[in-house]
């Protein structure tokens, strides 16, 4: 799409039912040239490389990963664990360097060492080693959901953002694809190598993962600093970003800004939403390959069958932010998401084992999840101010791996929890909707030109 249809689009929907900087949004940015444009997409890449890289570990397991290190019972469900508990412990720290310090800098770090651990956990010989590699990972990624969020919200209005949280949330369903590959392809390496598959691909990913660390360190830390935009191009987006009272404001830790998101009522509620989405789903769509094995599928075979989860992870999220982007509510296309995720939640606990077309259906439904998240992202990005969308973007992280810890470690052992927490989130999505709504008659009522949330 050009330059003056995609900002045609955006007159519609950048006032949120309110277009009154529409129509200067668009005289603002009229002259810019799509070649320009283009290469300020394109910067969105690496995150969405990087993503595509987070799940491909999910394989191992179905590699001869636990016999190799000696894991047994509920090992394997402890090194998940201990990933997630160190991904919550580090967002707030994660969260201040990304305050204090440029965002790709910190970005481009964080996944250079990721990309270096996940390299050596190909060598780990047991189990302690193996969790103490996962341990570092999770403080690695804590960083990146807040860094990806910040750095969309430096380039794009709040209106074109939600596209490009979609974009690079598309690197998980990537990776699930580009998983199921390369570990269909480690599978058949020589029975005569002294190491299994599951070791090959550990250096392959942690390897791409250092490549996309330093694309990350030579992209540019602000607009302003861009050198492919000229100086009036550097105007124009720092204008539009005004207008539409977006961006990230001055780099600067505050403790008011920690304080301000702790104490806004929509951050705990799209912390419990987040919670809620991800309880049910979030443990089978990070180890969906185990239980296609359990259905009585080989490695092989489980590594391909799951790729599709990747395909209906890409489609749902591209779907339903694009929708966003033309026009359609995000707490509606959430409360519509939670249906398949619901219906796949179901079929994976309620079918028997033997009945494997059903429960591939809903191992296959189930990954709409991650469109949900994509749209939480989304949603934080748009409705906070400033730095304060670096502290509420750190919670919901930590509410994500919090969340992935119960489901882990409880996997639903009552089937009324699925029933239960798919409508909950149905209810706190749409009390989202009305706390937005009556902030945003708050202002018309005063008759100010002041903030406006999106919903």
């Amino acid at each position: 799409m050009i330059v003056k249809e995609r900002l045609m689009v955006m007159e519609r929907t950048v006032g949120f039912g309110h277009i009154l900087h529409a129509r200067r949004l668009l005289e603002t940015v009229w002259g810019d040239h799509e070649s320009n444009w283009a290469k300020v997409r394109y910067m969105m890449f690496p995150g969405m490389v990087f993503t595509s890289m987070q799940l491909t570990s999910q394989y191992a397991n179905v590699m001869g990963m636990q016999d190799d290190l000696g894991v047994k019972g509920n090992d394997f469900s402890w090194l998940a664990t201990g990933f997630f508990i160190a991904y919550a412990v580090a967002e707030i720290p994660q969260g201040i360097l990304l305050q204090r310090y440029p965002i790709t800098l910190v970005l481009g770090l964080n996944v250079f060492c990721w990309g270096i651990i996940l390299c050596c956990s190909a060598a780990a010989k047991n189990f302690p080693g193996m969790m103490a590699l996962r341990v570092v990972l999770g403080v690695l990624e804590a960083a990146i959901a807040p860094a990806l969020t910040m750095y969309t919200s430096m380039w794009y209005t709040r209106a074109e953002s939600t596209p490009r949280y979609g974009l690079w949330y598309c690197g998980l369903g990537t990776g699930q694809i580009i998983g199921g590959l390369i570990s269909f392809a480690a599978q058949h390496a020589p029975a005569s190598l002294s190491f299994h598959g599951w070791r090959i691909m550990f250096v392959v990913i942690g390897g791409v993962n250092i490549l996309v660390a330093l694309l990350v360190l030579f992209l540019p830390e602000t607009p302003s600093k861009a050198t492919f935009l000229t100086a009036a191009q550097k105007d124009r987006i720092a204008e539009r970003l005004r207008q539409d009272q977006a961006g990230v404001g001055e780099k600067t830790f505050h403790l008011s800004s920690l304080l301000a998101a702790f104490t806004d009522l929509q951050t705990w509620l799209l912390v419990l939403l987040t919670i809620l989405i991800t309880i049910p789903s979030g443990v089978i769509t990070t180890f969906s390959s185990i239980p296609i094995e359990d259905f009585g599928y080989g490695s092989k075979q489980s590594a391909l069958l799951n790729i599709p989860s990747g395909l209906v992870s890409v489609v749902s999220t591209m779907g339903s932010t694009y929708a966003i982007s033309r026009g359609y509510s995000r707490w509606w296309a959430i409360d519509l998401l939670l249906v398949p995720t619901f219906l796949g939640a179901c079929l994976m606990s309620f079918l028997s084992t033997s009945n494997q077309a059903g429960c591939l259906v809903g191992i296959y439904l189930v990954n709409t999840t991650v469109a949900l998240l994509a749209l939480i992202f989304a949603w934080t990005g748009a409705n906070y101010r400033e730095y304060t969308k670096v502290a509420a973007s750190t919670l919901i992280s930590a509410a994500f791996s919090i969340a992935n810890i119960i489901g882990i470690n409880t996997y639903l052992p009552a089937k009324i929890t699925i029933v239960a927490v798919n409508a909950a989130a149905i209810m706190i999505s749409s009390a989202l909707r009305i706390l937005y709504g009556v902030r945003n008659s708050r202002v018309d009522r005063e008759g100010s030109a002041g903030w406006r949330y999106v919903y």
